[in-house]
């Protein structure tokens, strides 16, 4: 009885961590701040995923580097892109294999089935301590390309589809904020990311250099931020 009673109560202690462990790596649904820009001149995919489409959508005035560094500023957002589009925020479904296509789309960032494009999306993930070699985990269709806390920590130039998690690598976290940038340059068909951090983090939108406005405030202070159709 005993030993059956040992067994019983280990089989729960070890499901117990394995579901806080799936727990502790859910996909970063957001909202994020969503951006995408046309790569259309040199194809989408893999080929296109170590160049800087920030730099080239916005002329040379944003780079990727400088958005990893800071975030969504207030300077940032006065950046204006070539295709006219801006900053939008939408929150990103944890499913699919076409998820970054629905919600690019919905929030008016484009139309339709978009294919030679890299998507942008940037997050504040904060930590209530300094943490080293944190697992992370992304899935992407096609290309990724992944920088948090300013450093370019995963790139895969590959094409791909993507329904789940598909690389793993390590990240180092410091107190508090830690912008979270990630690339996913889409050659056709479907257009996906799915992105999780192997920490208790929260993630939320207030970067340095752009305060938030009272919850009850952001119908008028983010109307600005409506985007035309390409």
């Amino acid at each position: 009885m005993i030993s059956r009673i040992t067994i019983l109560l280990s089989c729960v202690i070890f499901f117990g961590l394995q579901a806080e462990y799936v727990m502790a790596i859910d996909k970063i649904t957001g909202p994020w701040y969503w951006m995408i820009v046309d790569t259309s001149k040199k194809g989408g995919g893999a080929p296109v995923t170590n160049e800087d489409w920030i730099k080239d959508g916005t002329g040379g005035k944003l780079t990727e580097d400088k958005l990893a560094k800071d975030g969504i500023t207030k300077k940032v957002m006065s950046v204006k892109f070539k295709n006219k589009l801006k900053w939008t925020k939408g929150e990103i479904t944890p499913t699919g294999g076409n998820n970054v296509n629905d919600i690019v789309t919905k929030i008016k960032l484009g139309v339709g089935d978009i294919n030679d494009y890299c998507s942008y999306a940037v997050i504040n993930a904060v930590s209530k301590q300094a943490k080293k070699g944190v697992t992370a985990k992304v899935g992407s269709d096609d290309s990724v390309k992944v920088w948090i806390g300013g450093r370019d920590v995963h790139t895969n130039p590959v094409d791909r589809g993507a329904g789940d998690f598909q690389d793993t690598f390590d990240v180092n976290l410091k107190k508090g904020g830690n912008v979270l940038v990630v690339k996913v340059c889409e050659r056709g068909g479907g257009w996906s990311m799915f992105v999780g951090i192997d920490a208790k983090l929260t993630y939320d939108l207030k970067f340095k250099g752009f305060p938030v406005e009272p919850e009850s405030k952001l119908a008028t202070s983010w109307s600005w931020v409506k985007t035309q159709r390409i």
